[in-house]
């Protein structure tokens, strides 16, 4: 899976971030957060390395975390209800790409 983030509200030397609840996603811990990059040809969207989620469960739920490079203080989280992408079956062997906006709701996944 890859995740897809359009995401503006950065400052030079920032990073978009995703955690949420499965281990390839940091299980909730900032620390442990999946990075997602960017370039001046692709900004505002940033995305992340493919990463190995379990097949089980399918509904993977996350939220998009904005902070310095390679820090773990001072990142800031975004507002509202945990972010929630239902993933195809066999999502680990196949790829999927989850993608939303920061401060809008919708989750697509690809």
């Amino acid at each position: 899976v890859k995740f897809a983030i359009t995401c503006s509200a950065t400052n030079p030397g920032e990073c978009v971030y995703v955690v949420g609840s499965a281990p390839g996603i940091g299980a909730w811990d900032p620390a442990k957060a999946l990075p997602c990059t960017t370039t001046a040809a692709t900004f505002p969207v940033w995305t992340s390395k493919d990463v190995e989620l379990p097949c089980e469960p399918r509904r993977l739920e996350f939220k998009v975390v904005v902070g310095p490079e390679g820090k773990v203080e001072g990142k800031r989280w975004e507002g509202g209800e945990n972010r929630v992408a239902h993933l195809p079956s066999g999502s680990a062997k196949k790829a999927a790409t989850v993608s939303c906006s920061w401060g809008v709701g919708e989750v697509y996944v690809i």
